[in-house]
């Protein structure tokens, strides 16, 4: 049925969700999809990312076939139920092949390829990792390197296959049938995906058969997906949105999933040939991150015959009202923004693709999936939040993940209702409006709190975003000795644009109606921080605060003071402060006296 509305959710859940037939597994679905669509091509991938290069094509039928040889494969070399393929790969259809095979035998668990040796190291080992894939050093350069350092760091040695071994190594299991039996449930784990930053320790989230395949139909369902679709795909598959949201979802419908080069989005050619291709391909759906779609909407879309394109989609991070306004303007379609976290498997909310789509909002929760805005006050639900009122987004439901694979990271990750039922706690704060939308207005922790003033970032990002030389903004707490917190905003700016610094604050100032909200200053980066996936890494911006913030302080009272700001696994952050040659002790206790005045936590440290 046509979803449009929250009543259109609530009636499509009159059917119970194990009435749906949904596939058991992803090799069930992928099988299912052999079967129905046998040569068409589910992957084209482009390696350079320029409009009439040949593409690397694999039909729904060899695609099976390969899948069934990686899990032949995975367990010949020790891959079991509780054990791993871990794979540091960038976007190719062997990516997809190695997941699927490995969901099939054991556990996958992608990994990013930008993490450190030691949190790589860390991550296999907790995933209890028998076979790890990685790309030859002309692929990734560097990356063959980390991840033998990464490898060294393990008691137990997984075998390690290069991304041209993996191939080589396929052709010699069979495809036509599994080599072992296996009976797969949908309560079964099927990947293990890291979340967290790129500077703390990640955690492992436990993606099950069904939360992946109840997924794949929310998708569809919300998107008004067809077998004729035509997908551009620039996100890596270590993140949901190249995984799942993009990838399972695709194979499902039988639709033809374009692969933008191994980098993906990162790939200047893909940004810069972007409506070339899309008009090559007959691209009919385009998902990005809003980064990326900040960065293709500057290079010239005109006289691109973009006809077959019927909707957008952004997920990862909230889109900026005016970036939304952008993409329906200059392309004349709507953006279906959507929600959801690792822990979600993929998108918890929507716009519908047939609905109505409210610049601002990320659509309205998904089937089969509860969403509640709560007040919550000592780790339980005191009260639902009124409409329209701000409160915490939780979830449950056989979507939400099956928990961390270290239990240690489960605790405080659920919030209690009075009911004694258990939900996730997604971090993010939001409302709803009168029709069931929902609407983020930042995250808990990255509420900017002046004098126990709350402010959202979000209030002074749109506000710079509605500058025409304004690419990127974010707006983050910068520790005040006497405010606890005052609002700064970063911001990157168009190619071949121009601002001043003073001139953005002055044009924030006049646009950001609460006073406390206005930035006490703007800075402009060449380049914002991102994360693999090009969402803005505000736990970078923070540092660079914190850093710039307590120098200031220090430099009043004592010269030749380092300050060293970094992600801290307890204190979540920790500014390291060091003198150059040793204090007097009158001097310490001032400057001890200084840094207590700061929320940071802070260490100082002897003098090299």
């Amino acid at each position: 049925m046509a979803v449009r509305t929250l009543a259109d959710i609530a009636a499509l859940e009159r059917t119970p969700l194990d009435e749906r037939g949904l596939p058991r597994s992803t090799f069930a679905m992928l099988r299912a999809s052999a079967e129905r669509f046998g040569d068409k091509i589910a992957f084209r991938h482009l390696t350079q990312g320029v409009p009439e290069e040949p593409t690397r094509d694999l039909t729904y039928r060899e695609l099976f076939r390969r899948v069934t040889q990686a899990a032949n494969l995975f367990r010949a070399l020790g891959v079991e139920p509780g054990t791993s393929v871990s794979m540091l790969l960038p976007l190719l259809p062997e990516s997809y092949v190695a997941m699927i095979g490995a969901q099939t035998v054991g556990l996958a668990n992608p990994i990013n390829f930008l993490l450190e040796p030691q949190q790589i190291a860390t991550l296999l080992r907790e995933a209890n990792c028998r076979v790890l894939l990685a790309p030859e050093p002309d692929l990734v350069p560097g990356l063959w390197a980390k991840v033998e350092a990464a490898a060294a760091l393990l008691s137990e040695k997984p075998t390690l296959l290069s991304v041209g071994d993996f191939a080589a190594a396929l052709q010699r299991q069979p495809g036509d049938a599994l080599t072992f039996a296996r009976d797969i449930s949908p309560g079964d784990v099927a990947s293990l995906f890291h979340t967290g930053g790129t500077t703390a320790l990640p955690k492992l989230a436990r993606h099950t058969h069904g939360g992946l395949m109840l997924q794949c139909f929310v998708n569809a369902a919300m998107q008004d997906l067809r077998e004729d679709d035509v997908w551009l795909t620039g996100v890596p598959i270590f993140h949901v949105g190249g995984a799942n949201c993009a990838g399972l979802t695709a194979l499902a419908q039988g639709a033809t999933n374009v692969l933008l080069t191994p980098a993906g989005f990162r790939n200047p050619n893909v940004v810069r040939h972007f409506w070339a291709i899309a008009e090559r391909f007959r691209a009919t759906v385009i998902g990005m991150v809003p980064t990326s779609w900040g960065a293709v909407l500057n290079t010239p879309h005109e006289g691109f015959d973009l006809s077959g394109l019927r909707f957008c989609v952004s997920g990862a991070a909230t889109l900026p009202a005016e970036v939304a306004r952008q993409v329906e303007q200059r392309l004349g379609r709507q953006v279906c923004e959507g929600w959801g976290m690792t822990e979600t498997h993929g998108y918890a909310t929507m716009t519908s693709a047939l609905g109505v789509a409210k610049v601002g909002a990320i659509g309205l929760r998904v089937p089969y999936t509860e969403l509640i805005v709560a007040v919550v006050k000592a780790g339980r639900v005191e009260r639902q939040a009124a409409t329209g009122e701000i409160g915490r987004v939780l979830v449950r439901g056989p979507m939400v993940f099956a928990g961390y694979a270290n239990d240690a990271h489960n605790q405080g990750a659920w919030i209690k209702a009075d009911d004694g039922a258990d939900w996730f706690d997604t971090g993010d704060l939001g409302r709803f409006d009168e029709d069931g939308y929902v609407w983020l207005t930042g995250r808990a922790k990255d509420v900017i709190i002046r004098g126990g003033h709350n402010i959202d970032p979000l209030t002074i990002e749109e506000a710079l975003h509605q500058h025409p030389a304004v690419e990127m903004a974010a707006a983050v707490g910068r520790p005040d000795a006497h405010a606890g917190e005052i609002p700064i905003v970063f911001v990157q700016l168009k190619p071949g644009a121009s601002a001043s610094p003073e001139a953005l604050q002055a044009f924030a100032r006049e646009r950001v109606a609460e006073r406390a909200a206005a930035p006490a200053e703007v800075r402009v980066l060449a380049q914002m921080p991102l994360t693999a996936v090009g969402k803005i890494f505000k736990p970078a911006l923070r540092e660079i605060a914190a850093k710039e913030a307590l120098s200031q302080a220090i430099a009043g009272l004592v010269e030749g003071v380092s300050v060293e700001v970094a992600a801290h696994p307890k204190h979540g952050a920790l500014a390291r402060v060091r003198p150059a040659a040793p204090l007097a002790p009158a001097t310490e206790a001032a400057l001890r006296e200084l840094l207590g005045r700061f929320q940071i936590r802070t260490e100082l440290a002897a003098p090299e």
